[in-house]
Order: C-alpha cells, then structure tokens, then sequence
C-alpha cells in the first residue's frame, strides 16, 4: 500500500493537469475504501518520507555553497570520527542497509558547531 501511495504522490506533484490530478484523487480514494487502515498506515509513512526528504534536501542546500571550499574528509574524521563516505551518505540520503541514511538531531549539532569551528578557525588566521 505504501508504495502505491507514494507512487500516486509523485504522480500528483508532478504535473500541473487537472485531469491527473483528479485521476490521482479518486485512485486514493478508492485506495482509502478498500482497506482503511492500511491507508491510514501508507499516509503516514509518506508523511515521514517527505519529512526526512525535505530535512536532507535543506542541510544539502544550506551547505551548497561551501562545500567546494571545505574537506568533507576533515569534517567526517575531526568531528564524526566517521568516513567522508559516511558524510556523504547522510548528506545525500543514501540508501544503507535498506534504508536511506540521515543525520540525526545530534549529528547535526555536531555539523553545526564544527563548521563554525571551523569558521573560527579560518577567521583567526591573519597572513602580513
């Protein structure tokens, strides 16, 4: 069920026709009446989804910018005691282990304080 909900999901967000849309509309109705619970279940999964997507897609963009400017190694190693492969994949949102990877709340306090370490860093050095 949850992935024929996702599926009509991406179906309706990606088109501007009405008549889609309405196709979508009445499939997910009929989805709804044919096992309630099941649905209720699938929403709700697609609702973590699109949290999760959306959480990813903001740290990527907000570090856009400056990643050609910054060692992910550094980062990863310093702060993470991690590998820069392990960085990317939660930067990216890689699928690990049958499920896709993600900073958790803590990991991105850490993300936080070592770019502005590394700010600190950066802003103390003065070449005469």
């Amino acid at each position: 069920m949850f992935e024929k909900v996702k599926e009509l999901r991406n179906k309706y967000s990606s088109t501007n026709d009405e008549a889609v849309r309405a196709e979508v509309n009445r499939e997910m109705k009929a989805l709804q009446n044919s096992d309630p619970e099941a649905y209720e279940e699938a929403l709700l999964e697609c609702l973590k989804d699109s949290t999760r997507e959306a959480k990813e897609l903001r740290v990527r963009q907000q570090m856009e910018s400056v990643l050609p400017a910054i060692s992910i190694s550094y980062i990863a190693k310093e702060y993470f005691h991690k590998s820069k492969e392990w960085f990317y994949q939660r930067l990216n949102g890689n699928v690990v282990n049958g499920k896709p990877a993600e900073f958790t709340n803590d990991e991105l306090n850490t993300l936080s304080f070592a770019l502005k370490d590394i700010s600190k860093k950066i802003s103390a050095v003065s070449i005469h």
